[in-house]
């Protein structure tokens, strides 16, 4: 209950800052103010935030912002940007060295190469 109570008061301090209205609340309010929460919870602590602008909303009478398409989409869209975010970018076999990956591959034959970046600088003659 006092989770509740301090995300609805969050939401509200967050929205006089910006001079939104809190009760009731826009779609587009409660979706912006989960997009600012992205960079400092995770996802399910998001939606939990969510729910509590919901509820404070059906206490009111009100209906609920959470079931708006917008938010629907604004929640999916965090979800899939943490989960994608999460995933690694790199093999750690890409940066270690011989001794802690394992041998180190041998260099692709001329058939072998992938045409792309070079790994040193090709051989130009100097112009007098």
């Amino acid at each position: 209950m006092r989770v509740q109570d301090k995300a609805w008061r969050d939401f509200v301090k967050w929205c006089a800052a910006r001079s939104l209205g809190s009760l009731p609340a826009h779609p587009w309010t409660v979706a912006a103010y989960a997009r600012t929460l992205e960079a400092r919870h995770r996802h399910l602590a998001i939606v939990k935030r969510v729910k509590a602008i919901a509820r404070a909303h059906l206490l009111s009478g009100l209906a609920p912002p959470d079931k708006h398409p917008l938010v629907k989409r604004t929640l999916r869209m965090i979800r899939m940007r943490r989960r994608h975010r999460l995933a690694a970018l790199f093999r750690a076999q890409d940066f270690l060295g011989p001794a802690a990956g394992g041998a180190a591959p041998a260099p692709a034959g001329k058939r072998g190469r992938k045409r792309g970046l070079r790994a040193s600088p090709r051989l130009v003659s100097r112009r007098p």
